[in-house]
């Protein structure tokens, strides 16, 4: 089975068809455990959820993150649905898809192809995994984008539960939650590197700063825990939280209690604060020399030099398309000309997000954008769009001698 061909689903339903295979775990608990534990929840899948023979074809971190993806998500259905109907589930992940894009974004293949049912998914997990065809591979998005990857697992089965609720809406708060949270813990580190204090100017700079940080003296009771309420949710969270502040293999004493104060607020026993870092501690020291986050001291070093890499060849690559996107909005150039002078109102960083995203749905290879945790890219894209467009448009500008 080859997961970067097209046909890999049928074929591993085939193989599960034939070797009689399950999904099966004693709760959820012990299926997060293995996420976590085989590195998708830090984004850095190692091995798959569920054991296949990969003796033919040794697979690469992205491959064993797609096949996660589709075994987590055939975990959560096959607990609610006990009769094995491959075909069945396959529908019923594609009928999700379409709801957490809501037909807006370019995840969903449109119809014109008559794709069969599992062609349609391998295409949206393509979308939801691989990394951009136009950019080098980065470990950036192994850290943010893949790790937040598990929002799909989440947002799943919160659909399973209830089909009327937007898995959409629901993957959108608790992103802002888990962001929220992540940035705040980096905020008690007495110890800040370089790239801790970029990492948090970066978004305490950025004209949509305020999508998630609504005022400047944002703390922890200001974020709405009352939205979580799966215990799934709430290890997820304190997990984010403990990459989030890695650099040493310790902990600090300020790290320590905001995590112990995070636990409190979840109604999650205060050791799991403890835990989690042995957890991510012990992973580490397994997988030091395999998975390419850890050989690096710290991840908010790799965050910003390799997003903004990132960033920086996506402008490149599309800056024709680019500019000719940004001229047909007069009303979006206006704003992005007025947040190099002054801050913008909530209205107007709420319209800048909205006309930027209706942007990069024109543009394939933007999609990146689109995927989970790519909003964090927005404030790094804003930082050098005004490189594409004309002098004028900096009035603060001092010309070259």
């Amino acid at each position: 089975m080859n997961p970067s061909a097209s046909g890999w689903i049928d074929k591993y339903i085939f193989i599960l068809e034939k070797e009689k295979l399950t999904f099966s775990f004693e709760n959820d608990n012990a299926f997060y455990k293995n996420l976590r534990k085989n590195g998708f929840i830090y984004g850095l899948s190692v091995e798959t959820l569920v054991p296949i023979d990969t003796a033919n074809l040794k697979l690469t971190e992205e491959e064993i993150a797609k096949v996660n993806t589709l075994q987590a998500l055939m975990y959560l259905y096959f607990s609610h649905h006990k009769n094995l109907n491959y075909q069945n589930c396959i529908t019923h992940l594609n009928q999700f898809y379409e709801k957490l894009s809501e037909k807006k974004s370019s995840l969903v293949p449109s119809m014109k192809f008559n794709l069969s049912e599992s062609k349609k998914l391998e295409f949206v997990l393509k979308k939801r995994i691989e990394k951009t065809k136009s950019v080098d591979k980065s470990p950036f998005e192994q850290i943010v984008t893949n790790a937040l990857l598990f929002l799909d697992i989440l947002a799943y089965k919160i659909f399973l539960k209830n089909d009327k609720i937007s898995p959409k809406s629901y993957a959108e708060n608790l992103e802002t939650i888990l962001l929220q949270s992540c940035f705040l813990a980096l905020h008690t580190k007495t110890q800040k590197t370089k790239y801790d204090k970029l990492l948090l100017e970066m978004f305490e700079t950025s004209t949509l700063q305020h999508a998630y940080f609504p005022d400047s003296d944002f703390l922890i009771h200001k974020i709405n825990f009352e939205l979580l309420n799966d215990p799934l949710e709430k290890m997820y969270l304190i997990d984010l939280c403990t990459l989030a502040v890695w650099n040493d293999q310790k902990l600090e004493h300020t790290e320590t209690e905001f995590l112990k104060q995070l636990c409190k607020k979840l109604n999650l026993h205060h050791n799991y604060a403890v835990l989690s870092f042995e957890m991510l501690k012990t992973f580490v020291i397994k997988h030091t020399t395999s998975v390419n986050l850890f050989q690096y001291t710290y991840p908010a070093k790799q965050f910003y030099n390799q997003s903004s890499k990132m960033v920086k060849l996506l402008i490149l690559r599309n800056k024709n398309r680019l500019i000719k996107e940004l001229s047909q909005s007069k009303e979006l150039i206006k704003l992005l000309g007025k947040s190099t002078v002054k801050d913008l109102s909530t209205a107007e960083k709420t319209l800048i997000k909205e006309q930027l995203f209706d942007i990069f749905k024109s543009i394939p290879s933007l999609t990146i954008f689109l995927l989970p945790g790519g909003s964090l890219l927005l404030p790094l894209l804003i930082k050098f769009i005004p490189q594409l467009l004309p002098s004028a448009f900096d009035d603060n500008k001092i010309p070259k001698k």
